[in-house]
C-alpha cells in the first residue's frame, strides 16, 4: 500500500523543521563546549567560573522567565507538529509562510514579502492552512427573481466541469455543494458553493470556479448582482 503524496510532503516538511530546531540545539550546545575548552586551555579556575555564574543566573532568573518560555513553546510547538518550514500560517495578524523554526524565534514571510520574526512564547493562537485540507468558499449574488433552482444547478454542473480538468482535478477531495441562500436584499439573493480542497489549494480553486460561474452565467443568461440596473436617487 503506497502512501499519499501529501503523507510524504508533510514528512519533508517535518524532516527539514527538525532539523532546523536540530542545528540551532548543536550551535549552542558546541558554543558553550568550545567556551568551557578554551577557558580549561588558558588555565582558568572553572570551579570558580561556574560558581560566579550560578551567581550571575540567580539574579537574571527573573528576566529570564521570558527566554525560557520561549525555548519551552517552541519545544512544544515543533514535536506536536503545529507547524513545519513552508507551512502558511496565521499568527495574530500576520500570515505567511514559515522559513525557519528556531528554539527561540519562528521566521515567518509574509504575504508582501516581509519577514517576520516572531517569539515562541508569543505566539498563543495559530492556524495552519498546510495541515489536513481546506474548503474554498464561493459566494455569488444573483438577480433573486430568477429561477434559483436553475442557478443552483448552472452553479454546480460548472463547477463540476471546471474540477475535472487537468488543472484543478489534482486540488481537490470532494465534490462541489451548494450550502443554499445566504443573504437576500431587495432584488439581489446570494448563494454559497462549497467544495473541499488539498491544504493550501482553496484559493486557486475558488478564482478557478468564480471565473467559470462567470463564463456559464453568460451562456446561460443568469444575471449577476453587477449586471442589475443600478437605482437612481429618485427611483431609491
Amino acid at each position: 500500500m503506497r502512501a499519499a503524496p501529501y503523507i510524504h510532503a508533510r514528512a519533508v516538511q517535518r524532516t527539514r523543521t527538525l532539523g532546523s530546531v536540530g542545528r540551532a540545539v548543536v550551535t549552542w550546545t558546541v558554543s558553550v563546549i568550545a567556551v568551557f575548552l578554551i577557558l580549561s586551555v588558558l588555565e582558568v579556575n572553572l570551579g570558580a567560573v561556574l560558581t560566579s555564574a550560578g551567581i550571575v543566573a540567580a539574579g537574571l532568573a527573573f528576566g529570564a522567565q521570558n527566554i525560557v518560555k520561549d525555548v519551552l513553546n517552541g519545544i512544544f510547538m515543533v514535536f506536536e507538529d503545529q507547524l513545519g518550514v513552508g507551512d502558511l500560517i496565521t499568527v495574530d495578524q500576520i500570515t505567511g509562510t514559515v522559513e525557519n523554526v528556531g528554539i527561540r524565534v519562528t521566521q515567518v514571510r509574509a504575504l508582501d514579502g516581509t519577514l517576520w520574526f516572531i517569539r515562541n512564547g508569543e505566539i498563543l493562537t495559530l492556524g495552519n492552512s498546510s495541515q489536513g485540507w481546506g474548503r474554498a468558499l464561493v459566494d455569488f449574488t444573483v438577480n433573486a427573481n430568477q429561477d434559483l433552482t436553475h442557478v443552483s444547478e448552472i452553479a454546480i454542473d460548472a463547477a463540476q466541469s471546471l474540477l475535472t480538468t487537468e488543472r484543478f482535478a489534482r486540488k481537490v477531495t470532494g465534490e462541489p455543494e451548494l450550502l443554499g441562500l445566504e443573504s437576500v436584499f431587495g432584488d439581489r439573493a446570494t448563494l454559497r458553493l462549497a467544495i473541499r480542497t488539498r491544504p493550501e489549494a482553496q484559493w486557486e480553486v475558488q478564482r478557478g470556479i468564480r471565473a467559470e460561474l462567470r463564463k456559464r452565467f453568460a451562456e446561460e443568461g443568469i444575471r449577476l448582482s453587477d449586471e442589475l440596473p443600478r437605482l437612481s436617487k429618485g427611483e431609491a
